[in-house]
């Protein structure tokens, strides 16, 4: 008759304890519980496994030939576990996912999914916008999570995805720092820094859109800046530490690199809009996690 691994476990924690009460602190178990297991498995082996009184508790005869046993088959079970992992690991589904510099709040949702389902591999890289959209027409991702619309490609579809606050960033002794929240109309006073319409059309379009209110470019001041290699914001955060300009970002861009900073909400508030873009019909597991990241909204 083949022993629960549980029992095994119980049993060989008391007998290097040799204490009910220090053995179930190891276990997280409930000194009865832990009692009760122990009466189990002398029932199953057929024999006593401890002597105990109220003050002592001693492994029997019978006890002291089964542990090194019963630890063996402990590792060979752990060791098995193990295996079974790793050769699920390495038939997992790939997913390749790309997500947009703006947008760090999606990467929690991507990574519990990812978490749920064990069948899934997944890579996951942070990227420019055109790039993302860029390597999904080549084949180089299953799936990407911007803001921009995707290429014309259409085999690529596009669905709304989770949306995340957008905020105002402004420096130290900018002259309405002092607000709990800023309006649209006050913040469009100052020049807003932003990354260069070249390096990503799209996105710098719909900006110029959300803070002209719909007027254009000639209706606001934009400050442009070229994005580093890595995509970070470093050239706009100092801007806007001198106070020269204003800049913008949802919460979990702007706390990573820019703290030291004010970061209000616009009231009324603005919701960037995200949207996921996949491969469809690659693949059951790109369909369903796109119909996920769909469902998020």
């Amino acid at each position: 008759m083949a022993l629960d691994p549980r029992l095994l476990l119980s049993f060989v924690v008391l007998a290097e304890e040799l204490h009910f009460g220090r053995a179930s602190d190891r276990l997280n178990l409930a000194q009865p519980a832990l009692s009760q297991q122990i009466r189990r498995l002398e029932k199953q082996v057929g024999a006593q496994l401890f002597t105990r009184s109220s003050r002592v508790v001693e492994l029997t005869d019978g006890g002291r030939a089964m542990l090194e046993p019963a630890r063996a088959a402990l590792r060979a079970a752990d060791q098995a576990e193990r295996a079974a992992q790793e050769a699920s690991r390495i038939s997992a589904h790939p997913l390749r996912v790309g997500v947009s510099l703006y947008i760090e709040e999606v990467v929690p949702a991507i990574a519990a999914y990812a978490s749920k389902h064990l069948d899934i591999q997944l890579w996951l890289s942070r990227m420019h916008e055109p790039q993302g959209h860029e390597m999904l027409a080549a084949n180089l991702l299953d799936a990407f999570i911007g803001v921009s619309p995707p290429t014309d490609d259409s085999s690529i579809p596009r669905a709304a995805s989770i949306g995340v606050p957008l905020f105002a960033l402004l420096g130290p002794r900018h002259s309405i720092v002092g607000r709990s929240a800023i309006a649209l109309s006050d913040y469009r006073q100052s020049p807003i820094a932003i990354f260069a319409r070249d390096s990503a059309p799209a996105i710098f379009d719909y900006f110029v859109n959300v803070f002209s209110e719909g007027e254009g470019r000639r209706a606001i001041t934009i400050r442009e800046f070229r994005p580093s290699g890595t995509g970070d914001n470093a050239a706009i955060v100092a801007e806007v530490g001198t106070g020269h300009a204003v800049g913008f970002g949802t919460p979990a861009t702007l706390t990573s690199n820019a703290s030291h900073l004010r970061i209000l909400p616009f009231a009324p508030a603005l919701t960037l809009p995200t949207y996921v873009s996949w491969r469809a019909g690659r693949s059951v597991v790109v369909d369903a996690f796109a119909e996920h990241m769909s469902d998020l909204v």
